[in-house]
């Protein structure tokens, strides 16, 4: 469990009160004093879309809980094992989690372009395993258990340098508005271009003023302008420029596509709370979306969904916007797209 003084209020989505309330409610039932009490609390609060600091780790339990035994698929199917992992990421224990795949995705980039050798997984104990990759030049070994996966160790042979790509990139940063996506675009895209690479930024709001006027903001049009802006930067990277697209995209099955219409596509997530972004708020917009006057307002009266296993994870309520770009240089080095002769934005 985690120190309930060490995290701040969780705002629930419209589908997210009522499965978790249930659930609660079921805990509730199989608990007796304090802790029953504490489980019926969570379940009021779930209702009323905003979780104390103090109930966190119950509403981290009730997430698990559903999540290992099976209960979130069987009772809710897809969408509620969906709902209930989105909610359990954006507690201190699913940051923790994002934290450990982030670390696995940064350590598996010492292996891109290299011929795999061999991959060996052996069993320390029940339920914990470890996955070796020999590939030439380089090794990764995982642990893997039921709590999640974590590098145990990347060695890469000093003669070897990371593999050098020709071509361009598409640098694909996803994240709530207001998170700094186009901020962090932006610094990237001014250090590549003195290094005299070809850069372009695909902006949402850009994207919707020009080749996407008409498009509303339902999920299937949200859809339809993940695909439009994939097919222009497939384009572009064909022709060796490094895009870099800052979009809300709150749709996993819409990234996806997305890679895999762009081939050459780094995911990186920008992440930031909820209550930071409504508390910074620069234009104003989590005040109006919460006063209902903007519908289908990302985060607060529509889902995002954060990726499973992004490239790169940026939070930029504890960076600067120079750290979180320089982390975007970093992670093109890692995987050969840009030399490392070429300089990173300074701190």
């Amino acid at each position: 469990m985690t120190d309930p003084a060490a995290t701040t209020s969780l705002r629930l989505a419209e589908g997210e009160r009522e499965l978790v309330a249930e659930e609660a409610r079921a805990l509730a039932e199989a608990l007796s004093g304090a802790h029953r009490e504490r489980a019926l609390d969570l379940a009021h609060a779930a209702r009323d879309g905003v979780v104390p600091p103090d109930l966190v780790d119950v509403l981290e339990g009730v997430a698990v809980l559903a999540l290992q035994t099976g209960r979130a698929r069987r009772r809710y199917r897809a969408e509620g094992e969906r709902l209930m992992t989105q909610v359990l990421l954006r507690t201190p224990r699913g940051r923790e989690l994002s934290a450990q795949i982030d670390a696995v995705n940064r350590s598996l980039g010492a292996l891109a372009g290299r011929r795999i050798r061999s991959v060996d997984v052996a069993m320390r104990t029940l339920g914990h395993f470890t996955l070796t990759v020999h590939s030439e030049g380089a090794s990764l070994t995982l642990a893997v258990r039921a709590d999640g996966v974590q590098v145990e160790s990347v060695t890469v042979a000093p003669e070897e340098a990371a593999p050098s790509r020709s071509g361009g990139v598409c640098v694909w940063l996803t994240g709530l508005s207001g998170a700094g996506k186009t901020t962090i675009a932006e610094l990237v895209a001014e250090d590549l271009r003195r290094e005299g690479r070809p850069v372009e930024i695909l902006d949402g709001d850009r994207v919707r003023e020009h080749f996407s006027r008409g498009l509303g903001f339902s999920r299937e049009d949200r859809l339809e302008n993940i695909r439009r802006v994939a097919y222009v930067a497939r384009l572009l990277v064909r022709h060796g420029v490094c895009v870099l697209v800052a979009l809300i995209s709150p749709y996993e099955e819409g990234r996806r596509a997305a890679r895999e219409l762009v081939g050459e596509f780094l995911e990186v997530y920008v992440r930031c709370p909820l209550e930071v972004l409504a508390r910074r708020d620069p234009k104003g917009l989590y005040a109006r979306a919460a006063r209902g006057e903007i519908p289908h307002f990302t985060g607060v009266s529509d889902p995002y969904e954060p990726p499973p296993s992004p490239d790169l994870v940026l939070d930029t309520d504890r960076e600067s916007p120079q750290e979180s770009a320089g982390r975007v240089l970093a992670l093109l080095r890692a995987r050969g797209y840009v030399d490392d002769a070429d300089r990173g934005i300074p701190g």
